[in-house]
């Protein structure tokens, strides 16, 4: 039997001028009441990913978009 290596993912909720969060209702709390002038997109890394791997991941994220 083969076994998968299963990766632990979190979501991250971002905005077009970088700033993002995990929480899923506060950023659909930001989207409502229109924080940061754009919808939020959602992006999935490693749980253990750190706030500066995710900065540069959301911002190559941003460049492509």
């Amino acid at each position: 039997m083969n076994q998968q290596n299963i990766v632990a993912k979190k979501a991250v909720y971002y905005w077009m001028d970088g700033y993002w969060i995990i929480d899923k209702e506060e950023a659909d709390l930001m989207d409502e009441i229109n924080a940061f002038g754009s919808l939020h997109g959602t992006a999935y890394f490693p749980a253990d990913a750190d706030p500066d791997f995710i900065d540069r991941e959301v911002a190559t994220l941003l460049t492509t978009e």
